[in-house]
């Protein structure tokens, strides 16, 4: 399983409603509005790894892509002489659309 619960795509409606209220009711109690959530509650959510947000979570998601791609065109832009700048520009761009 993962934490990744959202409202729209979740096949348990049921749990998908209770994931997005404890996440309203985090950010509302961030913001030091009236909440029912408890600091302890949020404990137990991290220790499981629950998602505050989704698109934050893609984000570092996307940037962990993005430096291995950064990486991987680093790594063969040492070997000029073995990958030609066209090459290594195509392995790139397969690494960043998987075409």
């Amino acid at each position: 399983g993962h934490c990744l619960v959202s409202i729209r795509s979740s096949s348990n409606k049921r749990l998908a409603r209770w994931v997005s209220r404890q996440r309203q009711q985090y950010w509302e109690m961030k913001e030091g509005k009236s909440s029912i959530m408890i600091a302890e509650r949020v404990d137990i959510l991290n220790s499981l790894g629950f998602v505050w947000r989704l698109h934050q979570n893609y984000w570092h998601e996307m940037l962990d892509e993005f430096k291995g791609i950064q990486r991987e065109a680093w790594r063969l832009s040492r070997f000029p002489k073995i990958c030609s700048k066209p090459t290594t520009f195509r392995l790139v761009q397969i690494a960043k659309t998987g075409i």
